[in-house]
């Protein structure tokens, strides 16, 4: 099992950025949580102005993030 999390950051200030946990999962493989990952981006672009997923990462059920 998998959570998927995006890093979101401020276009105009590179470096003020933060990490999004899905809602939605976990998820059972690794490609469902990526894809997840790529709908979670798609959302920060339609939802969020001035903001942009800029990383991800698909981390195991119990690991620390």
């Amino acid at each position: 099992m998998f959570e998927a999390w995006i890093l979101v950051c401020v276009v105009q200030m590179g470096n003020q950025c933060f990490p999004a946990q899905d809602n939605r999962g976990p998820y059972a493989t690794h490609e469902q949580c990526y894809e997840r990952t790529i709908e979670m981006g798609k959302d920060v672009y339609q939802g969020l102005p001035g903001h942009l997923p800029v990383d991800w990462k698909c981390v195991p059920v119990g690991s620390p993030t």
